[in-house]
């Protein structure tokens, strides 16, 4: 519950600011809601509940007047105004910012005790100011754990691969930075590059041989996502398939029941794209291969292959870290809290904060986040497509919290004011509805993949 300092002065301030009525004067005294939960344990029609914050809220839809809830108020605050069920403290905290003396305070929270200061994952990562996007890494790749966006087919990408396999040296640029072309004075015709060329770029034409090129000179955006290591997909398998030994995934497949039944139990649903580990996957790297003698590609297993045949050295072993800065253009949507699989992230007293114990830095926060307040190191990207918003007025306290945390100005009251969502402002981010201590706002939201 809030509770009144002996700053108080009695000037009504706060009774006043709170929307349900829950504060009072008695003899120039502030009584308040104590959120003993008296009032929800006796109601006959479940009409009122506990919310997040610790405070109570009546549904009135389900509430029937009996006043039950009234004659079981210890600090005697409960009462029927307009026909509505008046009193219960929802734990909005309108009071203390009305307070002009600050003599309204919330109960103080025992701190999160963590071994971290920040979280950090040793993983092999790309730059990509320096990477080309060629395709070079994920051809050497074992596992196939580095995929790209686009790559246009039947072009060259300049991954070198036929400057690796000629015998006689006769691939290369013409001039620095330029395009490759096969010198056919030098070479043996083998036919090595043709049948190695990841692109099929080279085509061969009565004993001529050509690399073929991009018809126009368009900035490359195309963009390599790849396996962070952040291990979700061990933490999901329900066998041994995947494990994590000496810090490293690793996948046995004698244990994978991917297609397979293990010790007689099948663990995995049939739809295989919607396996528990493929699901987990913050990249969507993993994939189920049925014609694969290991059905189960796109880990990575640091072997370091792509780090040492990458030609621009924009794959390397490096130490990510997070001291779980967020930027200041953080909605405080709870988008991040919502779809984080360690409960690593909680919004508390208006700001996000990291648990550094539980953070795997998988970046799936950053990947969801709308305004990219969270820094990530993958360029895919998860943004909101379409959605549905609903502010369900039985419901609602009046506090006017998901006004002030919308910045897109798309809650305001109608003619009875009664407060509106405008769809057409709306981007679903659900910022009213995190700040809601009423729960009287529902969001729908469909997200698209972007890279």
């Amino acid at each position: 519950m809030f509770m009144t300092t002996k700053n108080c002065n009695g000037s009504g301030n706060c009774v006043e600011a709170c929307p349900t009525d829950a504060i009072k004067l008695v003899n120039g005294k502030v009584v308040s809601c104590i959120t003993c939960g008296k009032c929800e344990r006796v109601c006959p029609n479940k009409a009122i509940f506990k919310n997040k914050y610790g405070g109570y809220v009546v549904d009135r839809t389900k509430c029937n007047l009996c006043g039950m809830c009234m004659n079981v108020c210890p600090v005697d605050v409960i009462t029927v105004k307009d026909g509505k069920i008046m009193g219960l403290c929802s734990m909005c905290g309108v009071c203390a910012p009305a307070c002009e003396n600050n003599a309204r305070m919330a109960p103080p929270k025992r701190p999160v005790q963590m071994e971290n200061e920040m979280v950090n994952r040793i993983n092999i990562g790309t730059n990509h100011d320096d990477c080309i996007e060629c395709g070079r890494c994920a051809y050497f790749c074992p596992s196939n754990s580095i995929k790209f966006s686009y790559i246009e087919p039947g072009v060259c990408t300049k991954c070198d691969l036929c400057i690796d396999v000629c015998p006689r040296n006769a691939i290369g640029p013409i001039e620095e930075g330029g395009e490759y072309e096969i010198n056919m004075q030098r070479c043996a015709v083998c036919y090595k590059c043709l049948i190695e060329c990841p692109n099929d770029a080279i085509v061969a034409n009565h004993l001529e041989l050509e690399i073929k090129h991009p018809e126009y000179d368009v900035e490359n955006d195309t963009k390599m996502i790849a396996c962070l290591e952040c291990k979700l997909c061990a933490d999901a398998c329900p066998t041994d398939g995947l494990q994590v030994i000496n810090k490293r995934l690793r996948y046995d497949v004698d244990y994978c029941s991917l297609g397979n039944n293990v010790n007689g139990e099948k663990h995995c649903a049939d739809d295989f794209s919607h396996a528990p580990c493929v699901t987990a996957c913050p990249q969507g790297i993993l994939e189920f291969v049925p014609d694969s003698k290991i059905t189960l590609e796109g880990l990575c297993v640091e072997c370091g292959l792509c780090v040492k045949e990458c030609k621009y050295g924009a794959r390397k072993f490096g130490n990510n870290t997070w001291d779980g800065e967020i930027g200041s253009r953080c909605l405080k949507c709870g988008i991040c809290v919502e779809v984080c699989p360690k409960e690593a992230l909680t919004i508390e007293d208006g700001q996000v904060k990291v648990n550094f114990d539980k953070c795997v830095l998988c970046e799936k926060c950053a990947i969801y986040c709308p305004v990219n307040a969270i820094p990530k190191t993958t360029p895919l990207k998860m943004k909101i497509s379409s959605g549905y918003s609903m502010l369900n007025n039985n419901l609602c306290i009046g506090c006017n919290l998901c006004v002030d945390a919308c910045v897109f100005k798309a809650i305001t009251p109608d003619e009875d004011g009664n407060l509106q969502i405008n769809n057409e402002r709306c981007i679903y981010c659900g910022a009213c509805k995190t700040a809601c201590p009423a729960r009287a706002i529902k969001i729908q939201r469909d997200f698209e993949a972007t890279i």
